[in-house]
């Protein structure tokens, strides 16, 4: 046996890719760093996103007002500039009080404006939620990949035994109805338009590749069966604007060829490897971007080993390898988890939790 998966999402597919021994710390040991100020930003003008869309949503209902968990009771046919700004700056500093590691500027929240009304008057308003048949604004899936490649079973060090089928766990934007069958899912994205894996820019030829908008089409199709095709738009407001890639039915064998492969590899490893050590031309990275190659173990239920050579405590990432040699990667996923931590769920993206 190797790494226990029992699930993918689109972040830990792409986090695999990047490095896989990060995927094994924060997916299955889940020890995280405090998020960035940027994703937080992000997930500020996702929420504002969010909430034009279920307004639009409501009022197609028939409704008036409806309630958010953010900002309560909000309208629905209400489109002018200053309701929209009020609900910005509601957003906003809900979310500055959660993400209080950060110090918060005016720039920050001019910031945040700046880049919801780009994604809202682009082309006209092509994007804002409010000119749109919404057919849900951010829908959860959660289903298994009923087929015998997909089936596990594994038994941790303590006797714990998992079995099942593979599942598929996220949660998309928006998902509109275009008419004659064809849905559009909608992703927001306020970073650069680069895959991290490799540094390289996102053009239209590797957006078709795309592990994340791949899962999406085989999610969405699983969730929306009426649908008969769906175009997937990702917009990198920041960078670039809206890039649309059509998939088909046809398309889905290949997104299933390339969760499998990916799932039997991640089973059956038993040393992950690190960025470094694959592209040494980014071991910046682990000391500069990953918090388990900046941290140690100091202040944890787990205690730090020393590292003789440097006369200091190895970082989490080290003592992790290093554990994982001495013990095995069954162990280490037993016994070096962060507190209450449980591999096997799922925690929505933009959660202050």
């Amino acid at each position: 046996m190797g790494i226990p998966i029992v699930y993918f999402r689109s972040s830990s597919f792409n986090c695999h890719r990047f490095c896989p021994q990060q995927y094994l710390v924060e997916y299955f040991l889940g020890w995280r760093g405090p998020s960035n100020k940027k994703a937080d930003k992000g997930t500020i003008v996702h929420k504002v996103l969010e909430i034009a869309a279920l307004a639009k949503k409501a009022a197609q209902d028939g409704k008036k007002t409806f309630i958010d968990d953010v900002v309560g009771e909000t309208k629905t046919a209400d489109y002018r500039e200053a309701y929209l700004e009020e609900l910005i700056e509601k957003v906003y500093n809900y979310y500055t009080k959660a993400f209080s590691h950060h110090e918060w500027t005016n720039k920050d929240l001019k910031d945040c404006k700046n880049w919801t009304w780009k994604a809202l008057k682009i082309n006209g308003g092509m994007f804002d939620p409010r000119h749109m048949n919404v057919v849900a604004a951010e829908p959860h899936f959660d289903f298994e990949i009923k087929e015998d490649w997909a089936k596990y079973q594994h038994e941790l060090p303590d006797g714990t035994k998992l079995d099942g089928y593979l599942s598929m766990k996220g949660t998309v934007d928006l998902v509109t109805d275009l008419g004659d069958g064809v849905y559009e899912i909608i992703d927001w994205k306020t970073g650069k338009r680069l895959d991290w894996a490799t540094g390289e820019t996102k053009d239209q030829k590797k957006l078709w590749r795309d592990a994340q908008l791949r899962m999406y089409n085989l999610a969405m199709a699983h969730r929306f069966p009426e649908a008969k095709t769906f175009l997937i738009t990702i917009y990198f407001i920041n960078d670039g604007g809206p890039f649309t890639v059509h998939f088909q039915d046809k398309d889905l064998p290949k997104t299933k060829e390339m969760i499998q492969k990916k799932f039997e590899f991640i089973k059956s490893t038993q040393q992950p490897t690190l960025i470094k050590e694959t592209d040494p031309s980014q071991s910046w990275k682990c000391r500069k971007l990953c918090h388990a190659g900046m941290t140690s173990f100091e202040g944890t239920h787990i205690e730090p080993i020393k590292n003789l050579r440097y006369n200091r405590d190895m970082t989490k990432c080290e003592q992790i390898k290093y554990m994982i040699k001495k013990k095995g990667v069954e162990w280490v996923v037993q016994n070096y988890n962060a507190p209450e931590f449980n591999f096997a769920s799922y925690k929505a993206p933009g959660s202050v939790e």
